[in-house]
């Protein structure tokens, strides 16, 4: 069973990254990670970028808060949970 997990970020360059080693460092394989990023202007974008792993999949464009991101997640999500 896949399993999609959303983050959604707005200037979170201080807890981005260990959130995103959390996420990827899970014993379950079978993952599609979704982060949706408001447009920050901040290193955000930087840290995320840094990641190549496959699993990831990076939104980043002006939205209407946190519900508006999560909404676009679960829209893009291909999971079943």
């Amino acid at each position: 069973m896949k399993i999609s997990i959303i983050t959604a970020t707005y200037h979170s360059e201080a807890t981005i990254e260990a959130c995103m080693e959390s996420v990827l460092g899970q014993d379950y394989s079978n993952v599609e990670y979704l982060i949706l990023d408001g447009g920050s202007k901040d290193g955000t974008l930087t840290k995320i970028r840094k990641c190549k792993d496959p699993r990831v999949k990076v939104i980043s464009e002006p939205d209407k808060g946190i519900y508006d991101a999560l909404n676009k997640g679960i829209e893009m999500a291909t999971g079943e949970v």
